[in-house]
């Protein structure tokens, strides 16, 4: 790929980053001039979206990954709001049809794994995070607010939705269907969220990158949605242990309360599951999973 496009100098490397698993949806390069080290994205994804995560998250929020221009938006808006360091971006540009940016480099190693960091670590995660959701909003969709569905309609919508990623992906599977109906009736009777705030549908340890004292980047942004903050606490739930969640907690309510997830807990954990945000996992065992929140 020539990206000399992008740059006055000429480029000295160019490194692919790989987040360290397959089926990412982003290509990644670091690119090296005299004068810089920036990192260049783009999407891999060409065609509509057409697996679980992606047509799901296209069909609720309203978010495409190949739309990476979307990220300078949400990435410069990220970043004036929290203490966890988010990448500006410096420049776009279509190429053969597909859309590239440049952002920052980010200093730091990616996180494999919140369970056994310092506990500095998880606080910053939790006042970082906790600075994001003082962000407000009041509608569901997409940063750009190009998709906005009012919060009082949300899980009606909601419950529509769900019905099409059931057709479309678990026709044949028996135990997720069985569940459709107790999550409706919940769904039905669950009060709208008060307001709404940039929530990351596919929050992973792997989107970070820290040091040994606290978190000093968030990299990879392309999932974040409006929508209610409680998701958040949803996915955290399956990527953090009792330790992990006790001093996330302390930071974040340095900045604001927890959310009460007892109602939403069910719904919003069936909704992940079919939206497979941790994989294929069981869905009694993904309804069941250890309460943190």
């Amino acid at each position: 790929m020539d990206f000399s496009l992008f740059f006055e100098h000429p480029i000295k490397e160019i490194i692919e980053l790989s987040p360290g698993y397959d089926d990412h949806a982003s290509d990644v390069w670091l690119v090296k001039t005299g004068d810089e080290e920036v990192v260049i994205r783009s999407s891999r994804m060409v065609e509509e979206p057409s697996n679980d995560f992606w047509w799901g998250c296209k069909r609720i929020f309203g978010i495409d990954p190949r739309n990476v221009f979307e990220l300078v938006h949400v990435n410069n808006t990220l970043s004036e709001i929290t203490s966890i360091p988010i990448p500006k971006v410096l420049n776009k540009r279509n190429l053969f049809s597909k859309e590239y940016i440049v952002v920052e480099k980010m200093n730091g190693v990616v996180v494999h794994s919140f369970i056994d960091q310092p506990s500095s670590v998880l606080q910053s995660l939790g006042e970082g995070l906790a600075k994001i959701h003082s962000y407000k909003e009041n509608y569901i969709g997409n940063p750009s607010g190009s998709v906005k569905v009012k919060l009082d309609h949300f899980h009606q919508y909601l419950i529509i939705a769900i019905r099409e990623i059931i057709s479309k992906f678990y026709a044949e599977h028996d135990q997720i269907k069985e569940k459709y109906i107790e999550v409706v009736n919940i769904l039905n009777n669950l009060p709208p969220p008060k307001n709404s705030t940039f929530v990351l549908v596919d929050i992973d340890p792997t989107q970070f990158l820290a040091n040994s004292k606290e978190v000093t980047g968030l990299v990879d942004t392309e999932a974040y949605v409006i929508g209610p903050r409680e998701l958040d606490f949803i996915g955290l739930e399956y990527i953090l242990d009792e330790k992990a969640a006790r001093d996330f907690k302390i930071g974040y309510e340095k900045i604001m309360d927890i959310p009460n997830l007892t109602e939403c807990r069910l719904p919003y954990r069936y909704l992940y599951r079919l939206l497979s945000v941790q994989g294929s996992v069981d869905i009694n065992n993904w309804l069941n999973h250890k309460i943190l929140f």
